[in-house]
This record gives structure tokens, sequence and C-alpha cells, in this order.
């Protein structure tokens, strides 16, 4: 390192190498020698700063601000998850958020960050793909009543799930 701090290593990454056996054991070591040798000789330089084609950007949604003084509102989101040999999974999400970044990042920490990008949003209680199937009547009153603010708790997230698999 080049400030000479002593680097910490990773438990995790540690155990993970450690499983792979002795044979990757050696050719991670040998990868690291020849990396340290390319630094030394200056025939690569540190990626600058956006340019590691390993880190990926955040998506949009993730890095913007919540408006603090917009009113709290219900969003709908459905997003449908399609694998080969597990099955097709529907989810299908309500939400009081002040924006529809806000209510994103409310599903990505039930359902993950790719299913929260490809997710369709939309502001209000009205009609919405699959919004029949998933909300009763009485739950679609009780939104209503929160979009208007009336009697709406501090936080709020519903989500459901249909899972089908005919393998």
């Amino acid at each position: 390192m080049s400030d000479k701090r002593e680097a910490a290593p990773s438990a995790f990454l540690a155990e993970h190498l450690a499983r792979k056996g002795p044979d990757e054991l050696d050719k991670m070591q040998a990868t690291i020698y020849l990396a340290r040798q390319l630094l030394v000789s200056g025939e690569v330089q540190p990626y600058a700063e956006g340019e590691n084609p390993f880190e990926l950007p955040p998506y949009p949604w993730k890095i913007t601000e919540v408006r603090r003084n917009a009113p709290r509102r219900i969003f709908l989101g459905t997003v449908s998850d399609l694998a080969t040999g597990t099955g097709h999974t529907v989810y299908f999400a309500s939400g009081l958020a002040r924006d529809e970044d806000e209510f994103r990042r409310q599903l990505a920490a039930q359902i993950g960050h790719t299913l929260a990008n490809e997710a369709k949003v939309k502001l209000g209680i009205g009609d919405f793909q699959f919004s029949k199937t998933f909300i009763s009547p009485y739950i679609r009153r009780t939104l209503e009543e929160f979009d208007e603010a009336r009697d709406a708790p501090a936080a709020f997230l519903f989500i459901s799930r249909w899972h089908e698999n005919r393998s």
C-alpha cells in the first residue's frame, strides 16, 4: 500500500478462496505478484474515477435526494422475474413515498436493486397492471385514504408476490 498502512484482509474473501483449494490460492498469489510487478514497472496505472469497468455506476434513483417538504403519496409498482427452471414470479407493491425514486429504494430493500430498477411504477391508486389481482376493495379504500393523507402511517409498504413453476 502506498501510505504504508497494513492492509486488513477480507475474511469473507479468504474463506471463499480457501474453499476453492490450494491450486486456486496459488493462481491468485501468482496473479497478485504479476499485478504488483505491472504497477512497479509503470506498465499500468490505477483506474481513474469512473474508469473501472467492474464498478457499475449506481442507478440514478439510488442517489437522488428526498424532497423532505414533498407530500407522501401512494405509489404502485410491479415487476416480473422469469427464469428458466425456477419459474415466474410477479411482484406487486404499494407504498407511501415522496417521489418515485424513494419508492424504488423501498422496493430495492425488499426485492433487490435490479428488480426495483426494472419495475413499472405509477403514482396514485388508479388502474394499474395487476392491481385488481393484488389489491382487495378494502385495501384499495385504505390506500386511497393514505394517498389523501388521512390517517396515513409514518411508513407503509405492501408487497405481494405471485410465483408459479410449471417445470
